[in-house]
């Protein structure tokens, strides 16, 4: 590993050498195409001066021949005006092409081409009147004009050749700074290059240094480490290459005391001779597996075999053409799990036996509290003129207690039912269970001149009874434990929002699941918030029975259905002037969780 870094550091320095090598080649590159494409600008410049001049030296020549016929009146003066005529509009269209990229000359070209044409056009007109004898009459004006169109030509000519001088001037200077600026980048580069390589190299030595100060710690650490660590070498057959075996490389001190065999005993030796066992227990296949398909091995063993009894929490990873396997006892850990383990299922069956007893008991008892209710109503009413005032008295306090007596064995059963719930969560309108609820208080909500207000509610997965159950014991409650002096005001609202979980395929993860919040908010005597959790234990009660009946199993119904549905309920209230209840709940189940409640 040291070697493979080092050599790494090594192969990157030499890479930033190449690439800023390639960064000077290519700004050298780069300043002499520039000098190309100044050189070639300077010869087209060139072309275009000469051009000029020669445009020049056309126009003088129409001139000197006009002025020579004029004052001769040889025909053989007028030759270099005729030349001239037929070679200024070629010249023309070659100024054009060379200037084709300038504006500015183009314009310039386009004036000149229109003085041109009227310098001909006046010269062309003096000839003729020399040649017809009528030189006399208005050669004056036409010479002045020709003259005057000749010094146009001259000082547009004049700015051709400023124009391509300045244009020459501006090459030049972006050629020498292109050059000034390679100069100094090629120098940067040069100084950093060098600068990288000195400090890559002492860096290198240093990393030496301290990796020889780590090897050391670490192996004063694997030493001290109670854990066994032990590394290995593959051993293969030398026609097919397979692995047959592997060699004790590496083994600390914890290793050894794990094994019960000295270190210096296993150096040297084969995996397979010293501890055979492996094979039996499945080890050696996945050692090679980790070795040929660098994977990880992880598990824990009972592994009894040669000097070992002990469990063992192996995990090996690869090592070159090996493993590295580190291993801890962890029979103490493993003791105390079985012994976990056991308890656990000893509380299972104590708690099933215990509901299965609740469940047995509320329905044995709910005969012969059937025949006391029966034979109590049958003495009161056959018997009423006979009994003595006193003794209806008793049969009332009898059958109240019974019915009481009924009450309770039915929530019990309730919530018996509860805990060994076998139904199926599935879409649930709470719009249809809500009213389903008031429907069925319809009675009480009369009598207390109640007034309800929700809105509408979602669609969620869960079981259609047990919402049922849970609207009409919170909406009941807040119809009870309401204020004699005023009618009860119950107001339901309900929020959306995500609540943050633990993803458990990935710990690390937190997943968003979306929820709903339904609040049921009452007017009632309100709650002290001191009692806000014993509410919900089961047979807990804030009042008395002569001041509101009840069985106190309610709201421990309550919050068994909203567990049974992976949500919470709690309760805030304050005193005189009312309680809200808040239940929250998972708007939709994964596909993977909907299942059967146990």
């Amino acid at each position: 590993m040291e070697y493979t870094s080092i050599l790494r550091r090594i192969f990157i320095v030499f890479g930033i050498a190449l690439l800023i090598t390639a960064l000077l080649i290519n700004l050298y590159r780069s300043s002499f195409e520039k000098l190309n494409e100044n050189s070639a600008a300077l010869v087209h410049s060139m072309k275009v001066l000469e051009s000029i001049e020669e445009l020049l030296s056309l126009m003088k020549d129409t001139e000197v021949g006009t002025r020579g016929y004029i004052i001769t009146g040889d025909s053989s003066y007028l030759r270099p005006f005729l030349v001239a005529k037929d070679a200024l509009p070629l010249k023309m269209n070659e100024l054009k092409l060379l200037t084709g990229d300038n504006p500015v000359q183009q314009t310039l070209l386009d004036s000149i081409s229109r003085l041109i044409k009227i310098q001909i056009e006046s010269q062309s007109f003096v000839v003729h009147l020399k040649t017809s004898n009528n030189f006399r009459f208005g050669s004056e004006d036409v010479m002045l004009e020709s003259k005057s169109a000749m010094d146009a030509i001259r000082s547009l000519c004049f700015k051709m050749k400023v124009e391509e001088s300045n244009l020459r001037k501006i090459s030049d200077d972006e050629v020498q700074d292109s050059i000034a600026l390679t100069k100094v980048i090629s120098t940067i580069f040069s100084v950093a290059a060098i600068t990288i390589m000195v400090i890559a190299l002492v860096s290198i030595l240093l990393e030496l240094r301290s990796r020889r100060k780590i090897q050391e710690s670490l192996k004063s650490v694997l030493e001290a480490t109670q854990h066994g660590i032990m590394s290995f070498k593959a051993v293969r057959d030398p026609v097919n290459f397979d692995i047959v075996d592997f060699e004790f490389i590496q083994s600390n001190k914890g290793g050894a005391d794990l094994v019960n065999v000295p270190s210096p005993e296993l150096i040297g030796k084969r995996l397979l001779t010293v501890f055979p066992g492996n094979i039996e227990e499945g080890l050696f296949d996945a050692y090679k597996a980790v070795t040929e398909n660098d994977t990880i091995f992880k598990t824990e063993k009972y592994y009894k075999h040669e000097t070992i009894d002990k469990w063992l929490r192996i995990v090996a990873v690869k090592l070159g053409d090996g493993f590295t396997v580190t291993f801890e006892d962890i029979s103490t850990e493993k003791q105390y799990e079985i012994q976990l383990e056991n308890t656990i299922q000893e509380l299972k069956r104590s708690n099933n036996e215990l509901e299965q007893f609740a469940f047995v008991a509320s329905h044995d008892l709910q005969e012969p509290l059937r025949k006391i209710q029966s034979f109590g109503d049958r003495l009161k009413i056959k018997s009423q003129d006979e009994l003595r005032a006193e003794s209806l008295i008793y049969v009332d306090k009898m059958l109240s207690a019974a019915n009481r007596m009924s009450n309770l064995i039915f929530d019990l059963l309730s919530f018996s039912r509860l805990a060994k719930n076998n139904e199926i969560l599935q879409e649930t309108d709470l719009n249809k269970v809500m009213k389903e609820v008031l429907n069925d208080l319809e009675v009480v909500i009369q009598q207390k001149n109640a007034a309800i207000s929700y809105p509408p509610l979602p669609v969620i997965d869960a079981i259609y009874s047990q919402m049922y159950q849970l609207f009409f014991n919170l909406i009941g409650n807040a119809l009870k434990f309401s204020k004699e002096s005023e009618p009860p005001i119950i107001n339901i609202t309900v929020d959306n929002f995500f609540k943050e979980t633990p993803d458990k395929q990935f710990p690390k993860s937190i997943l968003k699941e979306p929820f709903i919040k339904i609040q049921i908010t009452d007017n009632g005597i309100g709650l002290d918030n001191k009692y806000s959790e014993r509410i919900f234990e089961i047979f807990q009660r804030l009042h008395g029975r002569s001041e509101y009946q009840g069985t106190g199993i309610g709201l421990a119904i309550c919050k068994r259905i909203v567990a049974n549905h992976k949500g919470h309920i709690f309760a805030n209230g304050i005193p005189g002037k009312g309680t809200t209840f808040t239940v929250e709940l998972p708007l939709k189940v994964k596909q993977d969780t909907k299942q059967i409640l146990v």
